[in-house]
């Protein structure tokens, strides 16, 4: 915690303000809202102004747990002006490092089955000492969740495997990993493609075939179908709006989509997905090592592939775990990895960390023992030698690198966004390129800044949100965290004027203008009235 600086993406923003409306008893409903989705709620003959307003994009498990989480912090929700490390984000954290040290338990537990208990503490402590799972664990995303309950499936996986080969019966095993993946899905829809690895996999596995896989998909679809049927309600499509994040990448980012008020797939086919397939795919092996957590241990899973395990339970399983990440692989490949912060809400490679290290630690030990090397304590010196390169980045972490600055600037100063809660009305809203900063921090009504300043106009005249959109608030997520030719002829060239200050606001529907916002007055608040006379609290 002595590195937190608050949360660091989008995501995990916009999944803590829902969890706090859960806790304050409104549901899954949001304060953010993407243009798209109206455009959605439209064609498919739904009330805008009312549906707006429900989320149609996160998955429920993460902010119901953020729910939780937020409640132990019920009297700090409103943040203060001297307040740089709001206390959500510190509860929101806590939280995620609980989980993360759940998952090293119950990776103990299939460690044991699979090896050792020797080798299941090894592969505990090389796991506690992976720096990446405990940057994610800071971010507020909900990679530790997944990694608790990929963990669970995977135990029963593990117990499913063993019962096979003990000829038992394995059908209480393959239910629970069907309800463990539901749960997971309920936690990140990316990890269905995890799921259908398994179902490939059981058709081959379990015999008779294709009983098991029934088993897997009835207990998955028990726990999942329910919040695809809300979400239909809701939005009039099983996805909601999240469903067009698969377009991220092609032509547009996810970004420019969703700052839409129609989706249009002119240009878009087989050739596209071909495309960006291919691409993902390629900047995924490359950066894989990185991945993986820069665990040298872990990345000798793929080697250990060759190796021979005398338990047949163990050498299965490891099959199981490639056609897992190979699901996974594909499913990322397909909706994109993009970086926020150094976070990405679809990194799914890091589940598979635990596992392998364990795979990768037996590889190399045994391989070791192979050598004959006779120095006395020659085999404590290379495990301490493995347990160093793998602590090198956490080492790198706290006490080489120099202290980053206190919270995460640019391009959020939390206390400078949290003002805007005494400028703005519940009721009123704020259109600005961060809505999840202004949702979260501020507990406002906020809108992604639409393509153009038309549709702007056209959604604050006909009061689309449920009345006008009574501020514009810009940062340099627009600013100066572009180049110019993406302000002047890309993303941004509809709001270029005003975004160089340079735009006259004669005919804009908002007139006063507050640029002392952010360091070095990089951030501009344009209002209908004077907002910075209002008493902040």
């Amino acid at each position: 915690m002595w590195h937190f600086r608050g949360l660091a993406t989008s995501q995990a923003m916009d999944q803590a303000q829902i969890g706090r409306a859960i806790a304050s008893g409104k549901g899954f409903s949001t304060n953010f809202a993407r243009p798209l989705a109206m455009g959605q709620l439209k064609a498919n003959g739904k009330n805008v102004t009312n549906g707006i307003w429900a989320d149609t994009y996160n998955a429920p498990l993460p902010p119901l747990v953020n729910a939780l989480a937020l409640s132990t912090v019920r009297g700090k929700w409103k943040m203060g002006a001297t307040d740089l490390i709001y206390a959500g984000d510190k509860a929101i954290a806590v939280f995620s490092i609980i989980f993360f040290l759940l998952s090293v338990v119950m990776l103990f537990f299939i460690a044991r089955r699979l090896f050792d208990q020797r080798l299941a503490i090894f592969a505990c402590a090389l796991l506690l000492l992976c720096d990446t799972m405990w940057q994610y664990s800071l971010s507020g995303l909900p990679q530790m969740l997944l990694l608790f309950l990929f963990n669970v499936a995977l135990y029963f996986l593990v117990r499913a495997v063993e019962a096979k080969f003990a000829g038992t019966p394995v059908t209480k095993w393959l239910i629970a990993v069907g309800v463990s993946f539901g749960l997971l899905a309920l936690a990140h829809a990316l990890t269905i493609w995890i799921f259908l690895a398994v179902l490939i996999f059981s058709i081959f596995f379990f015999a008779p075939r294709g009983i098991a896989a029934a088993i897997l998909l009835g207990a998955f679809a028990i726990v999942y179908l329910p919040w695809v049927i809300r979400t239909y309600a809701v939005s009039g499509s099983l996805g909601g709006v999240a469903f067009y994040s698969v377009f991220d990448g092609i032509s547009k980012s996810e970004a420019t989509w969703m700052r839409q008020l129609q989706f249009s797939s002119e240009n878009i086919g087989i050739g596209s997905f071909r495309t960006k397939i291919s691409g993902n795919l390629i900047t995924q092996f490359q950066r894989i090592f990185q991945y993986l957590g820069w665990n040298v241990v872990a990345a000798a899973f793929f080697v250990a592939l060759l190796h021979p395990f005398k338990r047949p339970e163990t050498s299965s399983i490891r099959w199981l775990v490639v056609a897992m990440w190979g699901g996974a692989t594909f499913g990322m490949a397909l909706y994109g990895l993009n970086d926020e912060q150094g976070f990405s809400a679809n990194q799914l490679h890091l589940l598979f960390i635990p596992i392998m290290i364990c795979y990768g630690f037996a590889f190399l030990v045994v391989q070791w023992s192979r050598l004959e090397v006779k120095f006395p304590l020659g085999r404590a010196a290379f495990i301490t030698g493995l347990f160093a390169l793998c602590a090198y980045p956490m080492v790198n972490t706290m006490v080489l690198a120099g202290r980053k600055p206190t919270i995460m600037w640019p391009p959020y100063i939390p206390p400078y966004i949290a003002v805007l809660r005494s400028w703005m009305q519940p009721n009123e809203v704020t259109a600005s390129d961060m809505p999840w900063a202004i949702a979260w921090y501020a507990d406002r009504r906020s809108v992604w800044l639409p393509d153009t300043v038309k549709n702007f106009s056209e959604m604050s005249d006909y009061k689309t949100l449920g009345g006008p959109i009574a501020a514009l608030y810009l940062t340099p997520i627009s600013g100066s965290g572009n180049k110019w030719g993406d302000i002047v002829k890309g993303d941004y060239k509809d709001w270029g004027g005003i975004i160089q200050r340079t735009a006259s606001l004669d005919k804009f529907p908002l007139k006063y203008p507050t640029l002392a916002l952010g360091m070095n007055e990089e951030c501009v608040f344009i209002s209908d009235t004077d907002r910075t006379k209002i008493k902040t609290q």
